[in-house]
């Protein structure tokens, strides 16, 4: 079985820190939407156990700690995570080097998993060996925030774009290799012992709006991932366990 162990290109360790807090509005954004997503849908809790798989600079690691959760980051990249420890190491947020398809050792069972815009990384095989893998690390109450680029939506334009215009390091094919939409994560999931309990999108419109004004893109994000439509670039999913999800929503 093929497997990937980073990107056919090279992606600097300090890569989602300078999309988040250097980019254009729009990216930057872009970057700051997982916090808005994270707070909204699956904050974590004071003394959580959280894993962030595939946690590249350590934003969303550095985000989590501040409610009070004991993060651990993990990411193939020695670079990130050598940028991670540097910058964003605290007594509860720690970084190690992982690939995302392996079993991570022996850990503490986690309250919830984040991992945002990674598995599109890796190939089909290693995604359910993955989500297989976070099944047996999640405590029975456990959840999974998952996030990947949506392919039923503007985002294959908006992915050719960047490519040829060489906004970023080349996506299709040297970045992203698995293309999902909404039917094919879920049947993925379901695959793996999880239940959807939520399914949305976000980025449609409000990355475009933060060049005018951040708070009027801020307000059409709630606007967006409330909406049952799921037209936006970015796809994301609660996953739980049969025993501790609520009402699903497919």
């Amino acid at each position: 079985m093929p497997r990937r162990t980073g990107d056919a290109v090279a992606i600097g360790g300090d890569y989602q820190y300078k999309a988040l807090t250097e980019g254009v509005a729009i990216q930057r954004f872009w970057h700051y939407s997982r916090q808005l997503s994270i707070r909204r849908y699956l904050p974590p809790e004071a003394g959580d156990q959280v894993l962030d798989v595939g946690c590249g600079s350590g934003t969303v690691s550095a985000f989590l700690g501040t409610f009070g959760a004991n993060v651990l980051g993990l990411d193939g990249n020695p670079d990130a995570v050598e940028f991670a420890r540097r910058n964003f190491g605290r007594p509860n947020v720690t970084f190690e080097q992982a690939l995302v398809d392996e079993t991570f050792g022996s850990r503490v069972a986690a309250d919830k998993i984040y991992c945002m815009e990674v598995i599109e990384h890796i190939y089909a095989a290693q995604g359910e060996k993955m989500l297989t893998t976070f099944r047996t690390l999640l405590k029975p109450s456990g959840k999974v925030l998952l996030s990947t680029p949506n392919y039923r939506s503007a985002w294959p334009a908006i992915e050719w774009t960047m490519d040829k215009l060489h906004l970023t390091p080349r996506m299709q094919g040297d970045q992203h290799v698995e293309l999902y939409h909404a039917g094919k994560l879920q049947h993925l999931a379901e695959r793996c012992g999880f239940v959807v309990e939520r399914m949305w999108t976000c980025c449609l419109v409000a990355p475009w709006l933060a060049p005018l004004s951040w708070q009027l893109a801020e307000k059409v994000h709630h606007l967006e991932t409330a909406s049952p439509h799921r037209m936006g670039s970015i796809l994301l999913c609660i996953l739980a366990t049969p025993d501790a999800s609520g009402v699903r929503e497919a």
